[in-house]
């Protein structure tokens, strides 16, 4: 080779060496990762070829210099760490700023708690794609396409919701095996689910108790899950997980509840049972909407009842109100109501003597009308409350020329004191034989009673008496006695107006 000759391929090196350069600079305006590692590099370039700035000594100094012992040389500053290289692969997304040491500047409230629940749902999904992005880079996925634009969305949402996603910055190291990132997601979700729980509870504490109080549990078992879940993937503490913590001391110290378990660094619940606290927290939370749902149910079911009732008390019902009655008080029992419901029993009461012959009413209805005649006959109003007795009706009088000096037999539902001596008062009788009823009762017993001689009249209160009460009229049958259904009420006004409507004619040959 002859001085001055170049190798062949130096010949085109400037050409190369500019191309590359024209193309870096076009391909860098469009990709932010590229154009931030062509910065560290000039960077890293510019302080490793920085030159020590050269301190001329006067002459004078440097004589005397000669005369006296050298002085220490100063240590070399430590230059700083160059900026890590990425270029030709993936660059690690930029973070936002970490926040600052975790302090309880003031107690959790109430009203961060859906920014708790959205910020731990990101970092679930934070801890998924930084386990997916890992893979994709080690399956050389292009990282322009498939890697940057979700890096972007992911720390867009984040900063948008003031969530600090440590697990997508530089300094997390993702690990290999990726089951501790979805252990640690999963109980991100867990907590979130629990959040989510108790914020619909909230509201109304003391009515929904039963499962506000195992919803707190929940919660710190989830929060206890995440702790741990956190450090093993070496973080010392998560802003979430002590913003849940921290609600849940304040909670049950307001509301005077004790959590019984994982509130403590030495009582950890492990983070691999976050499947069986989602499962827990969606059953929770499916008897909560039920018991919601029933609510509504039962609301507009009491609502429709007292409707048809109030148009029966202005004597605008008819036959089709106390239907829609009936089938509401119905629906309400089969629904979970108990018979003795205080708010069926003042919807029913005040229309309860106009109630028609419902012929054989719905079972739940008729528990209900159990419960309210066993409710009338234990009351012992006040006299000064007891309401005033009705006037007789030209009714009354006909029926206790009819009845006077007779024994009657009335069979149904539980005695009232009042109704009974008002009967036997208004109508002039020897003796009122009132036989309380069961469900589901034999009525063999009944028949002594209906074949006394002195027996003019037998009444089967319907509306307090099962269907096989019926059977009565086989005894009256074979004894010769008149039988009245009574659908309504036991005022003498009602009952007179059902004698001489039913057996007018069967008691006036017999009257005196």
């Amino acid at each position: 080779m002859v001085d001055g000759d170049q190798p062949p391929i130096a010949d085109g090196l400037p050409h190369a060496l500019k191309a590359l350069a024209t193309r870096l600079v076009d391909l860098a305006a469009r990709d932010d990762g590229l154009r931030d590692d062509l910065r560290a590099l000039a960077i890293a370039v510019l302080t490793a070829t920085e030159r020590p700035e050269a301190v001329a000594a006067p002459a004078a100094e440097e004589a005397a210099a000669d005369d006296r012992e050298p002085e220490p040389a100063p240590p070399p500053s430590p230059r700083p760490p160059l900026p890590e290289l990425t270029l030709g692969r993936a660059p690690a997304p930029a973070p936002p700023p970490p926040p600052a040491e975790i302090r309880a500047e003031r107690e959790t409230a109430d009203d961060d708690l859906p920014g708790i629940e959205a910020r731990c749902r990101l970092k679930a999904e934070g801890l998924r794609w930084a386990a997916r992005r890992r893979g994709m880079g080690d399956e050389g996925a292009d990282y322009a396409f498939e890697i940057a634009p979700r890096d972007r969305d992911i720390l867009d949402r984040a900063r948008a919701a003031n969530c600090y996603l440590w697990m997508n910055t530089p300094d997390f190291a993702v690990p290999s095996d990726p089951s501790p990132l979805e252990d640690a997601a999963g109980c991100f979700e867990a907590v979130a689910d629990a959040v989510g729980l108790v914020r619909g509870l909230l509201p109304d504490i003391e009515r929904d108790r039963r499962f506000f109080e195992p919803a707190l549990d929940l919660l710190a078992e989830a929060q206890s899950a995440l702790r741990v879940a956190v450090e093993r993937l070496g973080v010392a503490k998560d802003r979430e997980q002590y913003a849940a913590y921290d609600w849940l001391r304040g909670i049950a110290a307001r509301e005077q509840i004790y959590i019984r378990r994982y509130m403590r660094i030495d009582d950890p619940a492990p983070p691999s049972g976050h499947p069986g606290i989602q499962a827990r927290i969606e059953r929770l939370d499916a008897g909560f909407q039920e018991t919601l749902r029933q609510g509504k149910a039962r609301k507009s079911l009491l609502s429709k009842a007292r409707y048809h009732a109030r148009r029966v008390a202005g004597d605008a019902g008819d036959a089709h109100d106390w239907a829609k009655i009936a089938e509401s008080v119905d629906a309400l029992i089969a629904g979970g109501e108990p018979p003795s419901s205080v708010e069926i029993r003042e919807i029913l009461l005040p229309i309860l003597e106009r109630m028609p012959d419902l012929g054989e009413p719905p079972r739940n209805l008729r528990l209900v009308l159990r419960e309210i005649d066993r409710y009338l006959a234990a009351r012992r109003p006040a006299a000064e409350a007891a309401p005033a007795p009705e006037p007789p009706t030209p009714e009354v009088v006909e029926a206790a020329r009819l009845l006077r000096g007779k024994s009657v037999v009335l069979i149904g539902g539980a005695r009232r004191p009042e109704s009974h001596e008002a009967i036997a008062r208004a109508f002039d009788l020897k003796e009122l034989n009132w036989i309380e009823t069961r469900e589901h009762e034999s009525i063999a017993h009944f028949e002594h009673s209906v074949a006394r001689p002195d027996v003019a009249l037998v009444i089967l209160a319907i509306r307090w008496s099962s269907h096989s009460f019926g059977d009565v009229k086989e005894f009256c049958d074979r004894h010769g006695k008149p039988l009245l259904r009574l659908p309504r009420g036991y005022s003498p006004n009602q009952v007179a107006h059902e004698v001489l409507g039913q057996c007018s004619e069967r008691l006036a040959p017999s009257s005196g």
